[in-house]
C-alpha cells in the first residue's frame, strides 16, 4: 500500500498487487491477509477485520499482543532467504553522514521519504 506517487516504485520491487491508499481502503475489501506490516504507523481504520484469525499485524512504533519471539525469529530467518535469494529489493533513498544526523532526521520527519535513509559511520 501506497501513495500515487510511489505506485510504479513498488511495483518495480516485485509486489504482486499494490493498493493506492489515495483511491482505496483496504479495510473495505472482502480480501484478508495473513501478515499486515505498517512500517510508518499510519493504519488507523479497522484494520483487524482483514486480518485472518491467525494474521499478524506489525507495527515499527508498536508492539504487538499477538506476536512471539519465535515468531520474529521465524520471520528474519524467512527475510533473510528472500535478501538471499535476491527476491527483496531495498531502495536507498538518501545516504547522509553521522555529521548530518540532523539533516537526516529532518528529511525523515519530512514524511517524503521513498525508500530507506542510511547513516554511514565511517
Amino acid at each position: 500500500m501506497c501513495s500515487t506517487s510511489s505506485l510504479e516504485l513498488v511495483k518495480s520491487l516485485g509486489a504482486d498487487k499494490v493498493i493506492d491508499y489515495t483511491q482505496e481502503d483496504f479495510t473495505q475489501s472482502d480480501e484478508t491477509y495473513d501478515v499486515i506490516f505498517d512500517a510508518v504507523d499510519m493504519f488507523s481504520g479497522d484494520f483487524k477485520k482483514v486480518l485472518k484469525k491467525t494474521g499478524i499485524y506489525l507495527n515499527v512504533d508498536k508492539s504487538s499482543d499477538k506476536i512471539k519471539t519465535k515468531d520474529v525469529i521465524f520471520l528474519l530467518k524467512d527475510l533473510k532467504e528472500l535478501i538471499e535469494a535476491e527476491k527483496l529489493k531495498a531502495v536507498i533513498d538518501r545516504t547522509y553522514t553521522l555529521d548530518q544526523i540532523v539533516e537526516a532526521h529532518r528529511y525523515v520527519d519530512t514524511g517524503r521519504k521513498r525508500g530507506n535513509v542510511v547513516i554511514t559511520v565511517v
